[in-house]
């Protein structure tokens, strides 16, 4: 049984789920499952829309369309909370599982402060966030700084200390973000001075710092900060959806920095 402060590398036990998902498919399984089983009446994420400067959030009651959200958008990112205090009426009526980075989850602890969000109705599933880029300054960035057409990315990620880029003919291209901050790019300013990274204010934290060895880029990093994280964790496991193991120490303190 899992328990707050308990750490697993996870991923999804479906060999497509873990195809579609960025680090194994955990995510995917973990809200999959959530919604399947009713824990959940509804996930609310973000999927690419237009290109990858366009995320558009989605409000999911059919689990076979998760899959969609898989995968991460820095230069195209929204505050999930205030769509949940707009639009969802603050999860009053309804009980929705919500994909969050640090400042989203921060924005929904501060509505539920005001009576805004209902929280007992809200499961959080927390993803690392090194910070976002605006989609318009990483158009620019991209044609000036990397020399290449921003049509023609399909995918970018943050990782070992870099901005990378892939472009739709197989091209791999990384920047230093020290190097693109210095030049007036990179993430936002707010991004770079978040203490958030690891949302551990969710239910899970979950992320690839600190999976090494054979399961680097296979699985996901989960740190549970709830007891509502453990329950679904547990279940999710029990079902089947999910394979978990016991984290490499190293790992782990890698993840602490």
């Amino acid at each position: 049984m899992a328990a707050k402060g308990d750490m697993f590398y996870a991923w999804a036990a479906d060999a497509v789920c873990q195809e579609r998902g960025e680090c194994g498919g955990a995510i995917t399984a973990l809200l999959t499952h959530a919604l399947k089983s009713g824990m959940v009446d509804a996930v609310l994420a973000v999927k690419k829309g237009q290109d990858i400067y366009d995320a558009v959030p989605t409000l999911i009651t059919d689990p076979a369309e998760i899959a969609e959200t898989a995968g991460s958008l820095h230069c195209g990112t929204l505050l999930l909370s205030k769509l949940v205090k707009k639009y969802l009426d603050g999860a009053e009526n309804m009980k929705i599982a919500v994909t969050v980075k640090g400042c989203d989850a921060m924005g929904l602890y501060e509505l539920a402060k005001r009576n805004q969000v209902n929280l007992d109705n809200i499961l959080m599933i927390g993803v690392n966030c090194g910070g976002s880029v605006s989609p318009v300054a990483a158009r620019k960035m991209i044609a000036e700084k990397f020399g290449v057409n921003p049509d023609d990315v399909v995918k970018e990620e943050i990782d070992k200390g870099q901005f990378i880029i892939v472009t739709k003919d197989g091209q791999h291209k990384g920047i230093s973000i020290d190097e693109l901050e210095e030049e007036g790019f990179g993430r936002r300013s707010n991004c770079r001075r978040c203490k958030m990274k690891i949302p551990r204010q969710a239910d899970l934290a979950c992320g690839n710092w600190g999976v090494i060895g054979d399961k680097a880029g296979k699985a996901t990093f989960v740190e549970v900060c709830s007891e509502k994280g453990a329950n679904l964790l547990d279940a999710a496991v029990k079902a089947g959806a999910v394979k978990t193991e016991a984290p490499n120490p190293k790992g782990i303190e890698i993840r602490g920095k």
